[in-house]
């Protein structure tokens, strides 16, 4: 009799952080970053305008180049967005650095603009630090 194979599996770093962090249920292991975050928005009535929504990695890239396009900063799709602490801002390697003053002022110009609310704390939370 052979025993059956168990392979553990594969869960996502992402979920995992959110998890940990208390945003996320255990049970979101199961699902896709899109199914876990669109799950955590629904479930507590949250729109991208409260500081609190909960962007995948990859949303989080959109809507920060959508933002950051109205104020003239034009990043490529294939380029990653990093939050900065310091003065240097810009494109660099295969990143494009912005500090959170910039994404704060972006959101408030998408607001005025569009009309639409887009937080700029949720996305800040989001975006990967240098």
């Amino acid at each position: 009799m052979t025993a059956a194979i168990v392979r553990p599996a594969i869960t996502d770093p992402w979920t995992e952080r959110q998890i940990r962090a208390g945003r996320l249920a255990p049970g979101a292991r199961g699902l896709t970053r899109c199914e876990a975050a669109w799950q955590h928005n629904e479930a507590n009535a949250l729109s991208p305008a409260d500081p609190d929504y909960l962007y995948t990695p990859g949303a989080a890239q959109a809507a920060a180049r959508g933002v950051l396009a109205l104020v003239d900063i034009h990043i490529a799709p294939q380029v990653v967005v990093m939050l900065t602490d310091d003065d240097r801002t810009g494109p660099w390697c295969a990143t494009h650095r912005v500090n959170p003053g910039q994404i704060t002022y972006a959101a408030e110009q998408n607001r005025q603009v569009t009309g639409e609310h887009i937080s700029g704390v949720a996305l800040i939370d989001a975006l990967p630090w240098v």
